[in-house]
């Protein structure tokens, strides 16, 4: 997708992701500070809200609230809706990490404000 208004970063750590009464294991692949693409072979329905950790070290996990906005054969990209800041914050320091232009994840950060809980 070329149209994405948030930098996006290749990312692979294990994740889950929950929704009803479903808990499904799988890996990121790629994330930015208002979506990612998860890698599962699960079916995780369309547009329903799911609840998403990703366990990016052994100590430290973020948690966010994310639709499923689009499903393809290997994964499911996710758009967030909300997460509290520290999970944010998290979320920022991975992207600005891991991207060559920390000017752009900045001006990102206040187009989700309204995200932050």
């Amino acid at each position: 997708m070329d149209n994405r208004n948030f930098t996006r970063v290749n990312y692979s750590v294990g994740a889950s992701v929950r929704y009803g009464n479903e808990v499904v294991l799988c890996n990121t692949d790629n994330l930015s500070i208002h979506g990612m693409f998860l890698k599962t072979d699960r079916d995780i329905p369309l547009n329903i809200p799911v609840n998403v950790t990703v366990y990016h070290s052994n100590q430290v996990s973020l948690k966010v609230n994310a639709k499923v906005v689009r499903r393809e054969e290997n994964g499911v990209g996710l758009q967030i809706n909300n997460l509290n800041v520290n999970s944010f914050v998290q979320l920022r320091n991975i992207v600005t990490d891991n991207c060559s232009d920390k000017g752009a994840v900045m001006q990102e950060t206040f187009k989700m404000l309204k995200c932050i809980y």
